[in-house]
């Protein structure tokens, strides 16, 4: 449901009035674990949808962090904000996709 929903809500807000059309951004490598299932799209964004219906979005240049709770709540925060104040649940998925991440570079390298 959290894809569908906001792919929805993009679509709707993309419509532009000049016509310009932007690139497409498509899902370039996914993986499903334990708590969560990660996508890494072509625009560089990072989605890890949890199994607890939280979400973490993190931006191309890793330095905002979008965070829907399980009420479906949006928070942005940026990664220095987070670092500097306690957003425990935000900090745990973090870590957690951080995790998995290195666990895909690392498996890229070989």
């Amino acid at each position: 449901e959290p894809l569908t929903s906001n792919f929805e809500e993009r679509q709707d807000s993309s419509t532009d009035d000049d016509n310009t059309l932007s690139p497409m951004v498509f899902m370039k490598k996914w993986i499903k674990t334990k708590h969560a299932m990660l996508f890494r799209l072509s625009n560089g964004t990072v989605q890890v949808l949890f199994y607890d219906m939280t979400e973490v979005l993190i931006s191309s240049e890793g330095n905002l962090i979008t965070y829907v709770d399980k009420e479906k709540n949006r928070f942005v925060h940026s990664i220095a904000e987070i670092a500097n104040k306690q957003h425990g649940d935000v900090s745990r998925r973090l870590k957690y996709a951080k995790e998995i991440l290195s666990q895909l570079i690392s498996a890229s390298k070989r």
